[in-house]
């Protein structure tokens, strides 16, 4: 039976109209530069201390790659189906309706990319007010956000190159951390690293219970270390965890972006599984590797350092402190000028991808048409120039932290609908051509559906506002719809 014009699989003109110029390598390498940006320069720093010991926070980054890893499994084999810009957002649209489609595309876009996008800019920003104090982080996080956003909105294949050359230096800054680290730690024995007195000190008056503050008077090194590595530590089954694994999922943000880009994949029965699944597992391995050399350098109890206000706050740049304290101050500083060009990979890819998923939602109606319209070179310019303004706008506005806390939970939501949908495709189209079947169907979509579930409800355990603040944001998409799809239909 010839297939209608109205099924949804049929190929839009807007899908023939992109160019398949980009390899499997090089859309590995999307995804990879995505997910290794700010998150494992600062996360274990973040959820150390709330931990407590080595194996709880191995386990909060082994248990995020399982659930990344599970949902790229089950999304490697819908996104294979329907190589398209945005798959994800596709195969929920096709799968689960409108409604449910248009949701995730807006969790995608809003939360995982147009936020994103601005907090990796801003970060970026700070790590230059480091070198140059005069210079406002917003400033430059705008300046980011113009250029990266100019070059993916004139050119593809430009962009792909810009990306190749950065996710090479990316890899090689962590590697350099896990070898060089690796080296020193073997060569000279695990370094003694011991908190200052200043934050002996805020620990005693925050809490005089801690494991910070009860060290021994006059106990050595040795004995400290060991002091802070035996400090009483959370269950598996308290909040804690589940916060901290909702924590590192922002570490693991990106692992779709290779889905995004599907249109433009060249033989993406082929590409897209080995980029989305293969990104995940080289992207685990590393943040395990570069956690194993932060945890020999710093007891999880101690990640903590003294804020402006003299109070304990979480040590977000465990990366530079370790760095310095393997390799001298000087090996710290030339550490902040190679995070300021692995936050800029992060964000050209984040861009980059982002203008596919405004494109592709355009295409299904849910936008206005005209943010699909392509450039002679195949880029999205007018939804790439949209997403830029955005982001500057939201990297200008205050409360953008907030908005951070939940982006864990809200792409959790976004994942979660893409695996039912892997479900229900199997259920509807059996015989459908699966140019990559999943293994063990249903079993990885189960999996991160599971974990999912599990790490919401332990993090609203240990705080219930981030999740309150998701269903909100989740109601205000939809309230939005009606008149985003008017827009749509009259352009």
């Amino acid at each position: 039976m010839p297939v209608r014009a109205s099924d949804p699989f049929d190929p839009s003109p807007a899908d023939s109209r992109q160019r398949r110029v980009i390899g499997p390598w090089s859309a590995t390498g999307i995804s990879i530069a995505a997910m290794i940006g700010s998150g494992i320069f600062a996360v274990t720093g973040e959820i150390g201390a709330s931990l407590g010991s080595t194996t709880n926070v191995l386990l909060a980054w082994i248990l995020g790659g399982v659930v990344a890893l599970a949902g790229a499994i089950s999304l490697a084999e819908v996104a294979s189906m329907r190589p398209r810009a945005s798959a994800q957002y596709v195969v929920v649209h096709e799968a689960l309706g409108p409604t449910l489609g248009y949701l995730n595309g807006m969790i995608t876009l809003v939360v995982g990319y147009l936020a994103a996008n601005a907090a990796v800019a801003l970060i970026a920003g700070a790590y230059v007010r480091t070198a140059i104090p005069e210079l406002d982080e917003r400033v430059t996080a705008t300046i980011l956000l113009v250029l990266l956003g100019a070059q993916h909105a004139t050119f593809v294949r430009g962009g792909k190159r810009l990306n190749d050359s950065l996710v090479v230096l990316k890899l090689g800054v962590i590697l350099l951390l896990i070898v060089g680290g690796g080296w020193v730690l073997l060569v000279s024995g695990v370094p003694t690293w011991l908190p200052s007195e200043a934050v002996l000190e805020a620990a005693r008056a925050a809490d005089p219970t801690s494991a910070l503050a009860t060290i021994p008077a006059g106990a050595t090194a040795p004995e400290a270390i060991a002091h802070l590595l035996a400090a009483p530590t959370p269950s598996l089954a308290s909040g804690a965890l589940g916060a901290a694994v909702v924590t590192v999922t922002f570490a693991y943000l990106g692992w779709s972006n290779a889905a995004d880009v599907a249109g433009e994949l060249r033989n993406p029965g082929r590409s897209v599984p080995i980029a989305v699944v293969g990104s995940v597992v080289i992207v685990g391995v590393l943040y395990v590797l570069v956690n194993l050399v932060y945890l020999a350098v710093v007891p999880p109890a101690a990640m903590v350092e003294v804020g402006a206000d003299a109070r304990l706050r979480p040590m977000t740049g465990i990366g530079a402190v370790v760095a310095m304290h393997l390799f001298g101050p000087d090996g710290g500083r030339l550490l902040v000028v190679a995070i300021v060009f692995l936050l800029m990979s992060t964000l050209s890819v984040g861009i980059m991808t982002c203008g596919r998923v405004i494109a592709g939602m355009s295409w299904q109606g849910q936008l206005p048409a005209s943010l699909g319209g392509l450039n002679p070179q195949g880029a999205p310019t007018l939804a790439i120039a949209l997403l830029t303004a955005a982001s500057v706008a939201i990297a200008w506005i205050s409360g953008l932290r907030s908005l951070l806390e939940y982006v864990g939970i809200l792409v959790t939501v976004a994942s979660s609908l893409a695996m039912i949908a892997a479900m229900v495709l199997r259920w509807r189209r059996p015989d459908a051509s699966r140019p990559f079947r999943m293994p063990l169907h249903p079993l990885p979509p189960l999996v991160a559906l599971g974990l999912g579930g599990w790490i919401v409800l332990a993090s609203a355990i240990a705080d219930w506002r981030p999740l309150a603040a998701s269903a909100a944001t989740i109601a205000v998409m939809l309230a939005a719809r009606p008149l985003l799809r008017a827009r749509a239909v009259g352009g």
